[in-house]
């Protein structure tokens, strides 16, 4: 209580003032720090957003890629399929006139 009558009320109000001031610049600190915080999140939101739509492209890129490389595999294949069937034939031809030349009599020489 001795504390209480030694002080004047001029000295606390200067003193409470004082800290007010204080708090108030405080908080006008932590304000700006938050407006840098916000202007930061929507920097990174757009980047975020940019990169999204990088890689959406990229995927569709390599989507529409594999679909080409997918169909000229399966024309490839049929290609190959069908030089199979064709020297498959080719020697099949090959085996049948070979039978043929062999299976055929010697034809006598005609003598003059």
């Amino acid at each position: 209580m001795s504390d209480q009558i030694g002080s004047t009320p001029g000295r606390d109000l200067e003193s409470f003032a004082a800290r007010l001031a204080q708090l108030e610049h405080s908080l006008a600190a932590i304000a700006g720090r938050i407006g840098g915080l916000e202007r930061n999140v929507a920097a990174l939101g757009k980047q975020v957003f940019e990169s999204q739509d990088r890689v959406e492209a990229d995927v569709r890129r390599i989507q529409s890629q594999l679909e080409e490389q997918t169909a000229t595999l399966a024309s490839s294949r049929a290609a190959v399929a069908q030089t199979d069937d064709l020297v498959e034939l080719v020697v099949e031809a090959l085996e049948s006139l070979q039978s043929n030349g062999l299976e055929q009599p010697e034809s006598p020489a005609v003598v003059n």
